[in-house]
């Protein structure tokens, strides 16, 4: 096992980072592609809300995705405040290795090598699907993180993308009556909400 400072992560294990308001930052869309982004979102035990920390060097990890098998990494290779966080395939890069900074009460900073700023949300922000980015390290809340193991019943559960959802196909319209679409303000839930949400 490999400790750092408080924080001991575990090898074989696979982790949750959550902000303080309990969502968690996931691969958006449960996205393969390389350059998909790295969003905060309501935690459903989902394995692209997942990670593993691999040791890629002294007090240094590459965080992998569960899903996907890519790591966190600099859109672009940038170092400037507000440089998005995306997922990419594994390289021998810095802007791939992450240091965890002990920052009490049982959280941590995540400080990019290459880059020497940590995880932040653009604009402070810790609604679902906020983008994760790097910033110059303030002590700001919104730069804060605790990491959790998954549970074993969770880890057990297969690596599989939910379906495809089939749009139903609208009513037709009596003869002569004009169609018009109304929005039903209808809830939903899960990936569909998130969709939902993505194209307002």
């Amino acid at each position: 096992m490999k400790k750092s400072a408080q924080t001991i992560i575990r090898p074989d294990a696979c982790y949750t980072i959550a902000a303080a308001n309990g969502r968690v930052l996931e691969v958006a869309d449960f996205n393969t592609e390389n350059g998909a982004s790295v969003r905060l979102w309501s935690y459903e035990g989902q394995p692209w809300q997942q990670w593993r920390f691999e040791e890629a060097g002294e007090g240094e990890y590459r965080i992998k995705n569960r899903f996907t098998g890519k790591v966190m990494d600099l859109a672009m290779s940038g170092v400037n405040n507000g440089t998005w966080i995306h997922q990419w395939s594994q390289t021998s890069g810095a802007g791939q290795r992450w240091q965890i900074v002990e920052a009490g009460g049982g959280k941590v900073k995540l400080r990019n090598v290459l880059a020497d700023k940590v995880i932040d949300l653009v604009g402070m922000r810790v609604e679902n699907g906020t983008q994760a980015q790097i910033w110059q390290d303030v002590s700001g809340e919104n730069q804060l993180w605790k990491l959790e193991p998954v549970p074993d019943r969770l880890m057990e559960k297969p690596l599989e993308a939910p379906p495809a959802k089939v749009p139903a196909k609208p009513a037709k319209a009596a003869k002569g009556s004009k169609s018009t679409r109304t929005q039903t303000g209808k809830k939903t839930s899960g990936k569909s909400a998130r969709r939902a949400s993505k194209n307002k």
